[in-house]
């Protein structure tokens, strides 16, 4: 796969008019559940500002994400892909509607029951659905993998709209179980069906060898859960371990790098950020945009960073800490960048694009 640093805007591109747009692609476990959870409570809370509806969005990211974990079957429908992939999970903010898709393989053979307790769960009113979610408990309707439909009767309750699925065949025995549920503060509104547009996504990400994307805001408080979900999916072996430590330095100097220099709107400091394999490394991409000046300072001092040998870096790194201590301004000193330029295995990349009067400022660097 070529790196292409410019990749960063296209996927911004296509989620540029919602509030908030996360994709993980991996291994599914419960410890991401949390963490999923933290991101959803430090970004959409605040723009619902409502406790009862902060909670329904983080139940149903809970209840659709366990879903996954108890129903998903875990294959390797590629010898040579990097990164165990047990599907896709998504959500997005657009205003007052919330969207969470999701994609998981599951049997051939569970498909026509799949089918016929989603299309019963969407025949019935929340009162029924209330009663019927009572009745398998009290029957103790349960499987091998949990209750039978429970997570689902309680998803569409909870949201207040028809579960939409799909089911897209594989080779063998399995096949990829596509689902939506949609969440509105605004009671009776009405999403629409995003599936295809989520298997386009799901596409791209296994193409770009990408485990995960964020667009939103890039405060302080948002930086931590996503770095919490990188380091805890990077180190399955001693040699990924210590990767991992390094992915999450320079991750941490590249969304702080957001946080100082996006443009913001609103208040909120808008980027995008993703991160994936590449060979047997790991790559970080960041987007935000940036006033036309700034750009070209930005411009400037890559470039003198890309022509550095690592020691020069080393020593320049060492100066600028020293001339930091007599700043007012510390975030004017350039240390993250020269920090991030030391971690990279290879020459960081940049590109510069013109965006609705401004400039979208896109950096990649490989660890």
């Amino acid at each position: 796969m070529e790196l292409n640093p410019a990749s960063a805007f296209r996927v911004y591109m296509e989620v540029k008019d919602v509030q908030l747009s996360f994709s993980y692609r991996g291994p599914f476990h419960d410890g991401l559940t949390e963490r999923i959870v933290d991101i959803s409570e430090n970004t959409i809370a605040d723009h619902l500002g409502q406790k009862k509806m902060n909670r329904k969005v983080s139940f149903l990211l809970v209840e659709c994400f366990q879903n996954i974990i108890k129903h998903g079957e875990q294959i390797k429908r590629d010898p040579n892909e990097t990164i165990l992939d047990d599907g896709m999970f998504t959500f997005r903010s657009e205003g007052d509607s919330y969207f969470i898709n999701s994609i998981n393989v599951v049997r051939k053979d569970q498909i026509e029951g799949l089918s016929q307790t989603v299309a019963l769960i969407n025949s019935k009113t929340r009162e029924e659905l209330k009663e019927m979610y009572r009745a398998q408990l009290v029957n103790n309707e349960l499987s091998d993998k949990g209750g039978a439909g429970l997570g689902l009767i309680e998803i569409a309750r909870k949201s207040g709209n028809r579960l939409e699925v799909e089911f897209e065949p594989l080779d063998g025995d399995y096949a990829l179980f596509h689902q939506q549920v949609f969440f509105s503060s605004i009671d009776g509104k009405t999403g629409a069906n995003q599936i295809e547009r989520t298997k386009s996504l799901y596409k791209q990400l296994e193409e770009s060898d990408l485990m995960m994307t964020y667009k939103g805001d890039f405060s302080q408080k948002s930086i931590l859960p996503l770095l919490n979900i990188v380091e805890s999916n990077i180190g399955q072996s001693k040699h990924e371990a210590y990767l991992a430590k390094k992915v999450g330095h320079v991750l941490i100097e590249m969304l702080q790098n957001i946080a100082k220099h996006a443009k913001g709107t609103n208040g909120a400091k808008d980027g995008i950020f993703t991160i994936g394999r590449y060979k047997d490394r790991f790559f970080v991409q960041t987007g935000n945009r940036v006033e036309e000046t700034e750009s070209k300072e930005l411009s400037t001092r890559i470039k003198e960073l890309q022509e550095m040998k690592y020691e020069e870096l080393a020593i320049l790194h060492k100066e600028k800490i020293k001339e930091s201590i007599y700043l007012e301004d510390k975030t004017r000193t350039g240390l993250g960048l020269i920090q991030i330029a030391k971690a990279s295995t290879e020459v960081p990349r940049y590109s510069l694009t013109p965006y609705d009067g401004d400039m979208f400022y896109t950096l990649s660097v490989v660890v």
